[in-house]
């Protein structure tokens, strides 16, 4: 549906995009995830053609679309900060989606369409309102509502929710999901926020200095990344190098030192020596104390350390632990902390299955 080959883009000196290639399918959210600087906003920018690339092919179904004026791309913007029009209101903000980019709807007027968006979107009969004495989430509405009416082939979308307050950010960020399911329309959204990305995405794309990293389903990127950055970036604190010390295909599993312990993994299929990285998320990690006995058939992996801090990590809290001068990050519930009377120094125990450790060759 959207393709880019090898898109080149720099303002002055500065290099934002760098032979940049993504591809998103027809029907799919697509999500563009990486930290601010990334080239996110460019990209973006650059499908819509609010900006000129400087090397490089835009293709939508296939054709090449680089000379394509924006209105005429068949494209949805919705921005970061609205962009609604104060001496508007609602209605005439939807409508002026349709009035910029020439076109007449063929199912009985513009008022047609713009009642058809602002429906899809909850906020029939908002039409004579001030969009600027709306709530947050209703303005955001209102831009997405703008955009739909124009019936885009694609629709992007700049961090649509991150000025709104968390409890409106979720909701809103549910009802995207279903509005995109429910009519099938090719997405392309952008975030820093992982949660949001992978709540939203088909797919994601990490994208890091004006390139992909790594794109693939939420569960490839979040759980088998193939590169460290991308680990790294969706919160796998623990990765350690390593060498593959032994390999048993027989039984499935592999075993990784890491100089200081060792580590069981599923089977891995390259040869002893091998050098790689072991990566395991905080919240696969369970933690007890060194004194009780936590054995269990299915744990493949026990590794003793000492804490060294305890702190408020969003929902969880964040136990910090020193094993033999490594450190490894283990997210537990603040009832767990509680129970378990954790202090700084305690000696602990930390235990987690073969399949929670992830390998990157």
């Amino acid at each position: 549906m959207i393709q880019l080959d090898g898109i080149c883009k720099s303002f002055r000196e500065n290099e934002v995009l760098s032979s940049l290639d993504l591809s998103a399918k027809r029907g799919e959210m697509f999500v563009l995830l990486g930290s601010s600087g990334c080239g996110k906003t460019t990209t973006l920018s650059v499908i819509a053609g609010l900006t000129k690339e400087d090397r490089g092919d835009i293709y939508m179904d296939g054709s090449r679309i680089n000379d394509t004026p924006p209105h005429k791309r068949g494209i949805g913007f919705v921005f970061q900060n609205y962009a609604l029009f104060p001496h508007l209101n609602v209605y005439e903000n939807v409508e002026f989606g349709l009035k910029a980019g020439n076109k007449r709807s063929t199912r009985g007027g513009n008022k047609t369409e713009v009642k058809r968006a602002l429906e899809l979107v909850g906020l029939d009969g908002f039409e004579d309102k001030n969009p600027m004495k709306l709530s947050g989430g209703e303005q955001q509405r209102v831009a997405l509502a703008r955009a739909l009416a124009t019936e885009p082939e694609c629709i992007l979308m700049d961090e649509p929710l991150s000025n709104l307050d968390a409890v409106v950010r979720e909701r809103l960020r549910h009802e995207i999901a279903q509005l995109q399911r429910d009519i099938g329309l090719t997405s392309i959204y952008m975030t820093h926020d992982q949660i949001e990305a992978m709540a939203l995405g088909d797919r994601i794309a990490v994208m890091n200095n004006g390139g992909v990293e790594e794109a693939g389903t939420p569960e490839k990127i979040f759980y088998k990344p193939e590169k460290e950055f991308v680990a790294r970036f969706i919160g796998m604190k623990n990765v350690f190098e390593g060498r593959i010390s032994a390999l048993d295909e027989d039984n499935g599993v592999a075993r990784i030192s890491t100089g200081n312990f060792d580590l069981t993994t599923v089977f891995v299929p390259s040869s002893v020596g091998t050098r790689v990285k072991a990566c395991v998320r905080p919240e696969e990690i369970i933690l007890a104390k060194s004194d009780r006995n936590t054995s269990a058939r299915s744990v493949r992996n026990e590794i003793a350390g000492r804490i060294v801090s305890i702190f408020q990590n969003g929902p969880l809290m964040r136990v910090l632990v020193d094993v033999d001068g490594d450190e490894m990050s283990v997210d537990i519930t603040r009832l767990a902390v509680r129970d378990l009377e954790l202090l700084g120094g305690d000696r602990v125990l930390l235990t987690f299955k073969a399949t929670s450790v992830h390998v990157i060759l």
